[in-house]
């Protein structure tokens, strides 16, 4: 069985693009390792990547790498540290170490942005209508999606206004802003975000803000502004001992 660990060992660690532009759908790249695992399946590690791997609720990205003798579709991307593995299967041609052509699958991928980008608007909506700041505790941003919080479950009412508000800032739209930051500008932007207290001891952190609403530390994929989320429905809460699950859809 294949580790890994063994499969990121010795390569530099990946550039990441898609956390300077979510919207990028096709990449140049150089291959620095493969790694076969029988026939078909191999592992592929580049000097950057636009494929987002399955981490913070968004799901991995699936696409394909290609040359002109040869085409992988990718099935996984997994973060080994600060190198990303691309996880995928042999369509055609034999894969050799060299510049290579990455194509997102869009389709999926734009769907997260809206769903993650709706689900960071659910936080700042349910916060100003409990009154106070909510705290996360997970979210997915697959089938079915949601978002996790910390104490009781909001009473219907509440949860009607919450979807009532967040629908009415997506008609009027805002701007969504991404900046890096130091553990040190992160506790001064962002004192109250949801999930602050989940973070890991980084030495940077990657800060998503959705204008009129608090700063989020997130390494997930965004939209530009809240309007391509189109319109957003709570379809369901859950309850369990000391939180609650929101589920919610968009639409276009």
């Amino acid at each position: 069985m294949v580790k890994l660990s063994e499969v990121a060992t010795g390569v530099k660690n990946t550039e990441l693009l898609c956390w300077l532009d979510s919207y990028l759908r096709t990449f140049n790249a150089k291959v620095l390792k493969m790694h076969r695992e029988g026939k078909r399946t191999i592992y592929v590690i580049l000097d950057r990547t636009a494929f987002h791997p399955k981490s913070g609720g968004q799901p991995s990205d699936t696409g394909t790498l290609s040359s002109d003798d040869f085409t992988i579709q990718i099935r996984k991307i997994i973060r080994v540290q600060n190198v990303i593995v691309h996880w995928g299967k042999i369509l055609e041609g034999i894969p050799d170490t060299r510049n290579i052509i990455g194509e997102i699958d869009w389709d999926s991928r734009y769907l997260y942005m809206r769903r993650h980008t709706a689900g960071h608007l659910l936080d700042h909506c349910l916060s100003v209508t409990l009154g106070y700041h909510v705290k996360t505790t997970d979210s997915w941003l697959g089938d079915p999606c949601y978002v996790g919080y910390e104490g009781k479950t909001p009473r219907e009412n509440v949860l009607l206004k919450t979807q009532q508000m967040e629908n009415q800032m997506i008609q009027r739209g805002s701007e969504v802003n991404i900046e890096l930051v130091t553990h040190d500008e992160l506790l001064k932007k962002a004192p109250e975000a949801p999930n602050i207290y989940r973070l890991p001891q980084l030495e940077n952190y990657r800060i998503v803000t959705i204008e009129g609403c608090d700063p989020i530390p997130c390494g997930g994929c965004h939209i530009r502004n809240i309007t391509e989320i189109g319109s957003f429905n709570i379809l369901n809460v859950t309850s369990m001992e000391g939180s609650f699950k929101v589920y919610y859809e968009i639409e276009s």
